[in-house]
């Protein structure tokens, strides 16, 4: 059963006296206790897309049409208080930057202590009591005694590990992941995202784990959607997109992955397109080794697989 669905949904930024879309047409599903990676190069659409679900989108962002279902009602319908009362608690974020994402004015303790008496309406002894459980919970040592330190004290690894407490101490139905590893050494990406999956199997806790790193990807997800442009272009089970995938665009990404084996990386040249560019076709057309002239009209329909969907007429 979906816990999550988003239905074409399409997004622009108004600048300039118009509209410049950054979203088409987006179709994705996340199931009760399953990580759904979205992947792509920088600006995508990765991260406007799994904002959309919270709506913690910039001044200028348009929603142009569609639905984000999250047990069954459209969020995007829902008033400002509404989304308050889900925020946090039922759906919360692991932001991208641990260095910048928690406020060095106040302790960590505080700022676990805010998030828990807002949502869980508990207050005092037990409410601290729950702070520490959740700092256990992530293995920060001697997490009674952590309450009263300031995010300084903390190494880029701890920090993450307090940003994830935060995102469990309501013991949220969906934690949204935007690419929670960056600027962290290997050991402690790898320590991350082993405490994101022992969360996901103690808590039944549904992920949307945003990410570059095909790599992490590849032994933490459960499906895969890969973005490019704005547009999802390929989308199924993590396993068939990694042994067998159907995209251009996917299988470039992949040949782009580092190897013992490899000599030479395989880039992918030229760039995406900006939000600005016009294209009638497949916005990937310019760059692809396989286009056809038909791809310069119009972007394909999807065509379905066993574990999922593509859209490439190539496939066809």
């Amino acid at each position: 059963m979906n816990i999550l669905e988003i239905k074409n949904l399409n997004l622009a930024f108004h600048s300039n006296g118009r509209d410049y879309q950054a979203l088409y047409d987006i179709n994705l599903a996340l199931k009760k206790g399953e990580i759904l990676a979205i992947v792509g190069e920088s600006g995508c659409g990765k991260t406007i897309t799994a904002m959309s679900v919270l709506r913690l989108l910039a001044s200028n962002a348009k929603i142009l049409s569609g639905e984000i279902l999250y047990k069954g009602q459209n969020l995007l319908s829902l008033s400002e208080v509404q989304m308050q009362s889900i925020r946090g608690k039922e759906i919360s974020l692991v932001p991208q930057d641990p260095m910048t994402s928690l406020n060095p004015l106040y302790t960590i303790g505080s700022q676990i202590l805010e998030v828990i008496e807002k949502h869980q309406k508990i207050k005092g002894e037990e409410a601290k009591k729950r702070a520490i459980e959740v700092l256990e919970q992530v293995k920060i040592p001697n997490a009674k005694g952590r309450l009263n330190s300031y995010p300084h004290e903390f190494s880029g690894g701890m920090r993450q590990r307090v940003i994830i407490a935060i995102a469990i101490a309501c013991k949220s139905e969906i934690i949204i992941a935007d690419e929670p590893t960056t600027a962290l050494d290997v050991t402690v990406q790898a320590q991350i995202m082993e405490l994101l999956k022992e969360i996901q199997k103690d808590e039944g806790t549904s992920f949307i784990f945003i990410s570059h790193d095909f790599g992490l990807v590849y032994e933490t997800a459960d499906r895969t959607a890969v973005m490019y442009s704005g547009h999802v272009v390929e989308n199924a089970d993590s396993y068939e997109i990694f042994k067998n995938p159907k995209h251009p665009y996917t299988r470039a990404l992949i040949k782009a992955l580092p190897d013992f084996n490899t000599e030479k990386l395989e880039a992918i040249e030229g760039y995406p397109p900006s939000i600005k560019d016009y294209f009638s076709g497949c916005p990937f057309e310019i760059r692809c080794p396989k286009k056809m002239e038909i791809c310069k009209n119009g972007f394909p329909p999807s065509y379905n697989f066993e574990s999922g969907a593509v859209w490439c007429r190539l496939y066809k």
